[in-house]
């Protein structure tokens, strides 16, 4: 068992349904796995859900891309001596029939498990991830947080860390996209059946959940395209944006602009980085129905998603002492 002052250095990789990340971490005091130090982070577009919800299964090409990026993170948080690495899938795993068999490829291929998460334990992670980032007034309020991923939307309430209700609805940029975007740019009857499809699921799922909410926080590669936007900076940088509101009206005012735009522009967007310019579409129209249903007097932006869930419970498990077997001969 490990004492309760030795230092840590964790590692997490989430393999969402458009992205993987990674995230190789410190624990300062190994008795409280909240606590975490960056030390390095990364992330590769990997469309795990293409063409998931027309065949119900992940294509081997995207399943090889997505054992290769898995196995160099795996690799880069050894070489940066993380002791523990948690690997944790989501949404197109979750769906896909042949998810089983993509998560013992990844595996075998890093030598770390690869857990399938259940909606609730994907949200929960989330929750308490960016509840730890956002600190301070995040704590002392009622939230509502959600992930906006590539196949699923997470939603969660709380106080502090005390979680409320939850719901994981199919609602992801990438499922999105391929269902309702065929037009550059979108045209409008696109827009109001895709307005149509998102509203219904978030007003009929999300009808036991407060109305409003002094803090709503997102999470996600949309999220953060959008408080850069408002930041006006060209390139991802999480220590601008972990943290940033995104007033309400200044939201509906960079909806627009996202939703109006042609595919050619949004190539033009330094921030969007690659694999995410096709998809922010229909992500920005599922956060402006989010924020219209969650009312709030702005969008708080989190830079600590999934894989700052993963490297806490990487901690936690680290801490936990062998289980106890025979007494030696």
């Amino acid at each position: 068992m490990r004492t309760a002052n030795r230092h840590m250095r964790v590692g997490a990789i989430d393999i969402g349904s458009n992205s993987i990340r990674l995230l190789v971490a410190d624990v300062p005091n190994a008795g409280l796995p909240g606590e975490l130090v960056t030390v390095a982070r990364a992330g590769e577009s990997c469309r795990l859900a293409r063409g998931l919800d027309e065949t119900g299964q992940v294509e081997q090409e995207m399943a090889e891309r997505a054992a290769v990026l898995a196995s160099e993170f795996a690799r880069r948080a050894r070489s940066l001596g993380a002791g523990h690495t948690v690997a944790g899938a989501t949404a197109a795993l979750r769906r896909a029939s042949n998810g089983a068999d993509v998560a013992a490829l990844i595996g075998a291929r890093t030598g770390v498990p690869v857990r399938i998460l259940s909606g609730e334990e994907e949200a929960r992670l989330v929750y308490q991830a960016v509840l730890s980032g956002l600190g301070g007034a995040a704590r002392r309020n009622a939230c509502v947080v959600f992930d906006l991923g590539g196949g699923s939307t997470e939603i969660v309430t709380g106080i502090d860390h005390q979680i409320g209700r939850w719901v994981s609805l199919p609602l992801g940029a990438v499922n999105l996209t391929e269902r309702f975007i065929r037009s550059n740019p979108l045209n409008r009857n696109e827009m109001e059946a895709l307005d149509r499809e998102v509203e219904s699921h978030i007003m009929h799922s999300c009808a036991y959940m407060p109305a409003s909410a002094p803090i709503l926080a997102g999470v996600g590669g949309t999220v953060t395209v959008l408080a850069s936007l408002d930041r006006e900076i060209a390139a991802y940088d999480p220590g601008l944006i972990e943290g940033w509101t995104i007033k309400a009206a200044r939201l509906e005012e960079l909806a627009e602009r996202v939703l109006a735009s042609s595919a050619e522009e949004r190539d033009g967007w330094v921030v969007l980085g690659k694999g995410r310019s096709d998809i922010v579409v229909a992500g920005t129209l599922v956060i402006r129905q989010l924020a219209r249903r969650f009312r709030s007097t702005g969008l708080v932006c989190s830079t600590h998603g999934l894989r700052y869930g993963l490297a806490r419970l990487a901690a936690t498990e680290w801490l936990k002492p062998p289980p106890l077997g025979p007494a030696p001969g």
